[in-house]
């Protein structure tokens, strides 16, 4: 989840931000800050040079600290890829369409929370951090199979103790597809023909016993077939 935690100079966005950290500990948490500067690497350093040269970033490794250039501002969802970070506090971006904890005077677009005690601010931060989480273990293919509605309403089940993310039965009937590293969600009807077709055909070839419980990997040639 991508939060914003905004409000005008003053307001204690950096003092907030540290006082979350330390409750949220079960997440993989990134912090980006906004800067008015247009620059942030120093002009004629190696890092600089190496980028005005063209290469779309550069990176400078110490013994205990890592920091990396990149060339463009503002791109937000670049960063928290490359962070892989499950929660995601920005501080300031006020004009963003990001959902917002306001802290101050005045009121920005999408706050969800105005000056909330840090404890309001970590059960909210907390709850949608929980859903999304249980929501990337789901196939997002919304059949209703599981007697929720949607995905993200077995998400929000999961996230409140109510269901776990086995009541899927699209992602946890038994059969599982992968095609190069990415699992195929399949609707029980689905499961069945497959698992008929490989268990048939593999039935009628030599030196094949019972593959019940068993891994089968096929790979396929590449290019058209002649």
């Amino acid at each position: 989840m991508i939060i914003a935690i905004c409000g005008y100079s003053d307001s204690g966005k950096t003092s907030f931000i540290e006082q979350l950290l330390p409750h949220l500990e079960e997440y993989r948490v990134a912090v980006i800050k906004h800067t008015n500067q247009e620059r942030i690497d120093t002009a004629g350093k190696d890092t600089a040079r190496y980028r005005a040269a063209g290469a779309r970033a550069s990176a400078l490794i110490a013994s205990e600290e890592t920091t990396v250039f990149l060339s463009g501002g503002g791109e937000v969802d670049r960063l928290v890829e490359m962070l892989d970070a499950e929660v995601v506090l920005l501080e300031g971006f006020k004009t963003s369409d990001y959902e917002k904890i306001w802290l101050g005077d005045g009121r920005g677009s999408n706050v969800v929370l105005q000056d909330p005690s840090i404890q309001a601010a970590i059960s909210y931060i907390r709850r949608k951090a929980d859903v999304e989480r249980a929501l990337r273990q789901l196939p997002g293919l919304d059949c209703g199979d599981c007697d929720y509605r949607s995905c993200q309403e077995l998400a929000q089940a999961v996230a409140a103790g109510d269901a776990t993310v086995e009541d899927c039965i699209v992602s946890h009937g038994g059969v599982l597809v992968t095609v190069d590293g990415t699992v195929i969600p399949l609707k029980p009807f689905v499961q069945s023909f497959v698992e008929g077709t490989v268990r048939g055909m593999l039935q009628s070839l030599k030196g094949v016993e019972d593959t019940m419980g068993k891994t089968v990997q096929i790979t396929l040639p590449g290019g058209p077939r002649i």
